[in-house]
């Protein structure tokens, strides 16, 4: 008699069926945590490799710009560089250069206490950044001891100390998940938060504020009893407005940008009449209000937008480096060591503000033409391409320094905004659709 099998039961099945749909749950549930978990520190990694190479530049042009040209020598009958620094303690130092040398170190500091975000210990952290610095500082001022044309002082250790300070301390504040003063947006958008800190940094300069009511008076005094307004002022103070107010907008999107915008002018305007040595013109408040009408006035695309400004702002960088236009019938030479300018004598501050001021130009064209679409690679070329031209055209202008140091700077530049480009972006309401857009095919969709 042949035995029956029994089919498996309702209940048998479920329970097969459940087990086996457990078994593929566990996978499903388990398996994009782990990816997640690897995708992320790949991200994060990624993400510090980039900075430690941004500090990796920034270190490079404090050894660069502190041992240029580097004629060393033994010299005779000196004291040594360690005496030599410490005999320095108490000489006073130039203002101009001692917030230069603070200037300096201001990125050092902040990179060097971005790439260590993963250490525990928020002060521990500081006080290795600013031990950091100190080394740095110590081993330049002893390397120039021996560099011909260089001078050892402990005043400069000072400022390089309070430089690094300040920048462990932007940088600690800088990775703090917080809306309170906008610094989540402002992280979430590193290019064009650098890029108006650059400007505030030249414009705002020596950053000391006075209560002289006389010196308030002669900040004012331009506008009140010598008004006077031309073409070219007045169109280079409107786009550098519209330009910073760009910016403004691709931090904080187009919901708040007219506020914002307004409230920042008339910090700076405020501010330039506080600070010491600034004064106010009536091409900048005038600027500053014809500015702020057009951008928001102006009912075109971001793109649009972008691709318009960024032509007024190459128009302006050309005309101010060839004017006044009064070309020499032979040329005088061209330099090809990039900096030279910067290093060879000169005020330390103006070298410093010069600095700024190129950065911000130069970038600022980059991250707009990038925002109407076109490559961070293709805009560095142009932008790099432009800046050569127009250099070798100074060769035939009087008291001009023609010299490939421009489009150095340029190509640094997008270096930099290369490395600084967010994996995982977290910026709200942006309009920004260029290659530094966080996130910008998710807000297409």
């Amino acid at each position: 008699m042949c035995s029956k099998v029994k089919p498996p039961s309702l209940s048998d099945r479920n329970d097969g069926s459940i087990h086996r749909g457990h078994v593929r749950s566990t996978k499903t549930e388990l398996s994009p945590d782990l990816f997640g978990r690897g995708r992320e520190a790949v991200a994060d990694g990624r993400r510090l490799g980039h900075i430690e190479l941004v500090l990796a530049i920034i270190t490079a042009g404090i050894v660069f710009g502190a041992l240029y040209p580097f004629a060393f020598r033994v010299p005779t009958g000196g004291i040594g560089p360690v005496r030599t620094l410490v005999e320095s303690w108490a000489e006073r130092p130039g203002r101009g250069d001692f917030l230069a040398n603070i200037l300096m170190y201001v990125p050092f500091g902040m990179f060097t206490m971005l790439s260590r975000q993963h250490r525990p210990g928020l002060i521990r952290r500081v006080l290795g950044v600013i031990v950091a610095g100190g080394v740095l500082s110590v081993a330049m001022e002893l390397t120039q001891y021996f560099d011909e044309g260089r001078v050892t002082a402990a005043t400069d250790v000072y400022a390089d100390l309070t430089g690094t300070t300040v920048g462990a301390v932007a940088g600690a504040v800088f990775r703090v998940n917080s809306h309170f003063l906008l610094i989540n947006q402002l992280r979430s958008n590193p290019v064009p938060t650098l890029l108006m800190t650059t400007w505030v940094a030249y414009r705002l300069f020596p950053y000391e504020p006075t209560i002289d009511l006389h010196k308030y008076w002669n900040a004012l005094k331009p506008i009140i009893l010598y008004p006077s307004l031309s073409v070219y002022d007045l169109f280079r103070h409107t786009v550098i407005w519209l330009t910073l107010f760009a910016m403004i907008t691709a931090i904080v999107g187009e919901r708040r940008h007219r506020v914002l915008a307004a409230l920042f002018a008339g910090c700076v305007l405020i501010a330039k009449v506080l600070i010491i040595d600034a004064v106010l013109s009536v091409a900048e408040i005038v600027g500053a209000a014809v500015a702020l009408c057009l951008w928001s006035a102006l009912r075109l695309s971001w793109r649009w937008r972008a691709t318009l400004l960024a032509a007024l702002l190459a128009a302006y960088i050309i005309v101010t480096r060839l004017e006044p236009f009064v070309f020499l019938p032979v040329s005088h030479a061209f330099g090809w060591v990039p900096f030279t300018s910067f290093l060879d004598g000169g005020s330390l501050e103006v070298n410093i503000l010069s600095f700024f001021e190129k950065t911000f130009l130069y970038g600022s064209l980059m991250f707009l033409l990038t925002e109407a679409g076109l490559q961070l690679g293709v805009a560095a070329l142009l932008v790099a391409t432009c800046l050569f031209m127009t250099s070798w055209i100074e060769t035939y202008l009087p008291g001009r320094s023609a010299e490939i140091t421009d489009a150095v700077m340029a190509l640094l530049i997008a270096a930099v905004f290369a490395l600084l480009r967010r994996e995982r972006p977290e910026r709200l309401g942006a309009v920004s659709r260029g290659p530094f857009a966080p996130n910008h095919r998710q807000q297409r969709r």
